[in-house]
């Protein structure tokens, strides 16, 4: 098990185990060979300097899906921080489709499930980069996404190509030589892969 090299390791870490992961790669000098942060934890972390949070510098290839960026007095849990070589954001990165984004949704959910819907409401959009990465394992559908500088040139259509601009693959496929920003979009529902 000694002589296995730390390039062929891949760790994958949800929210505040993105940051986990992070230290591991810190702590071997980025020799790890990649690191998936699924929407890594914001509150906290995302003015912290790059020691003591997921970054670039803690393997060969560090690729990260945001999918619940928002401020967190508005529910987000995750950040739009950019942290890795490649940095994806499904729908803008700040909230999924199908999942309560303001706080009369909040309230709702919690009329009418209790505590419960409050926290499925509120959790949704930071949770559903794990069916969105575990889609992308298997899926015949490839989660193509589109470099593009802001989410605001991408909904006007200005890289919704791969003609002259690059794209990758979000999720378990991602492309490692894939560096900068990434959107596409993804279905409210299982399959979530639009294609």
């Amino acid at each position: 098990m000694h002589d296995v090299p730390y390039t062929t390791f891949h760790l994958i870490g949800h929210s505040l185990g993105a940051h986990v992961a992070g230290y591991a790669g810190s702590q071997l000098n980025g020799a790890l060979g990649r690191i998936s942060g699924l929407d890594p934890a914001g509150p906290l972390f995302e003015d912290s300097h790059t020691k003591v949070r997921l970054d670039s510098t803690d393997a060969l290839f560090v690729d990260v899906i945001h999918t619940n960026g928002d401020k967190f007095i508005e529910g987000g849990l995750g950040t739009m921080v950019e942290m890795g070589d490649a940095d994806f954001y499904p729908n803008g990165g700040m909230e999924q489709p199908g999942c309560a984004s303001t706080v009369d949704k909040y309230l709702i959910a919690f009329f009418k499930a209790g505590f419960t819907g409050v926290t499925e409401s509120v959790g949704c959009s930071h949770m559903r980069v794990l069916d969105l990465f575990s889609e992308s394992i298997n899926s015949p559908c490839q989660f193509t996404a589109y470099s593009c500088g802001t989410v605001e040139e991408f909904n006007a259509g200005l890289c919704s190509s791969c003609n002259g601009q690059s794209c990758s693959r979000m999720g378990f496929h991602a492309d490692p030589s894939a560096r900068g920003k990434f959107y596409l979009e993804t279905n409210a529902s299982p399959p979530f892969c639009k294609g």
